[in-house]
């Protein structure tokens, strides 16, 4: 599959595509483009989040491209155009986020190393933030630094269901003879889904363990789409709209809800992530930008991990839904700012100073 074009989403020029097999012989798409004038600044590889693909992020390359940075963007394993993990392509599963690492380092490696000059970043949304974050340690030689959107430390709250959890807890207690159901003690408990933590969690762990990691999550589907009245995305129609439209002409990029077993390889994602040692463990410099009115991952979350992380820098953005860089221009230009005032640093922008005077 070749990347898409459509009258609304056109596809930037100068651009490569084709497809990489990784080690456990899965095949990914990507697609790359260099900087537009001079002087190259670097060389920004994107990590889109669960569910989305290439093509989302036509506007955002050429935003890139026009500040001087090469792109190089990619599908994950089992959605987009690269290859799905499951019968059905529709169902949004993955054993292990250790598996997603296998594809980012790949793509760093083959694609965005060998292609183009540093300095290297990395600005991932989401999902991919969680990807990114998990594997810092062994991407601090690859990546000089990253910016990354509402990324995925914990789910949403919700606003009902408090009167069920002790109910729910106490019958996971029984049904699986005390060993779940219990107050998990992590270095902190911020603001999330109670009721996925509390009884999604466990029940994927079980699932996983059943081999029944294929199944749909509870009340999930193989619809790509929703209306915009009732998206949790983007407060933006225009961009909504567009990005749902080449879903629905090019279904075959799309991908309904996540598995069980997705679900599960993302609880333990993000529980590695709330022990006491994970903060200070990233080496990798980032900027994490949150949005004020996210409804699908908990901003909390991603507040109270950064507090116990030296190298990285927490923004918020108020007002703002989850997908910051598909939202209303203003909010899209607060992360904007951001980017521009972290990447590509002052050290690479003294050594682009020095050349432009040579």
């Amino acid at each position: 599959m070749s990347l898409i074009d459509t009258k609304d989403n056109q596809v930037p020029e100068g651009g490569v595509s084709g497809f990489l097999e990784t080690k456990d012989r899965i095949k990914l798409r990507y697609a790359h483009w260099p900087a537009l004038g001079a002087p190259h600044r670097g060389t920004v590889t994107l990590l889109q989040g669960r569910a989305e693909f290439i093509e989302k992020y036509f506007e955002v390359v050429s935003d890139l491209r026009a500040r001087g940075f090469a792109v190089v963007a990619f599908d994950w394993r089992g959605q987009g155009g690269s290859d799905r993990l499951t019968r059905s392509p529709f169902r949004g599963h993955v054993s292990s986020f250790k598996k997603y690492q296998i594809d980012l380092l790949t793509i760093l490696k083959e694609i965005s190393l060998a292609t183009y000059p540093g300095p290297h970043f990395a600005l991932a949304h989401s999902t991919g933030g969680l990807i990114l974050l998990t594997g810092s340690h062994r991407l601090r030689t690859m990546l000089d630094r990253a910016v990354i959107t509402a990324p995925l430390l914990g789910l949403a709250a919700e606003d009902w269901g408090g009167d069920l959890l002790p109910l729910g807890r106490k019958a996971l207690r029984i049904l699986t003879l005390g060993f779940l159901g219990k107050h998990p003690l992590k270095a902190a408990q911020p603001a999330t889904s109670s009721i996925t933590e509390t009884i999604g969690f466990p029940i994927a762990r079980i699932c996983s363990w059943l081999l029944l990691g294929r199944l749909y999550v509870p009340g999930g589907n193989d619809k790509i789409t929703v209306p915009f009245d009732t998206n949790r995305q983007t407060s933006d129609r225009q961009r909504f709209r567009r990005f749902s439209k080449v879903l629905e002409d090019h279904p075959e990029l799309g991908i309904g809800s996540a598995t069980m077993g997705w679900l599960n390889a993302a609880r333990a994602a993000m529980m590695s992530l709330r022990k006491r040692r994970a903060g200070p463990e990233i080496k990798l410099p980032c900027v994490i930008l949150a949005a004020g009115r996210d409804r699908i991952v908990s901003t909390p979350a991603i507040e109270e991990f950064v507090s116990r992380t030296k190298t990285a820098a927490y923004i918020e953005i108020p007002g703002a839904e989850h997908e910051l860089l598909m939202e209303a221009d203003a909010y899209r230009d607060q992360v904007w700012a951001a980017f521009d005032a972290f990447i590509p640093g002052y050290e690479a922008d003294l050594e682009l100073k020095k050349t432009g005077a040579n």
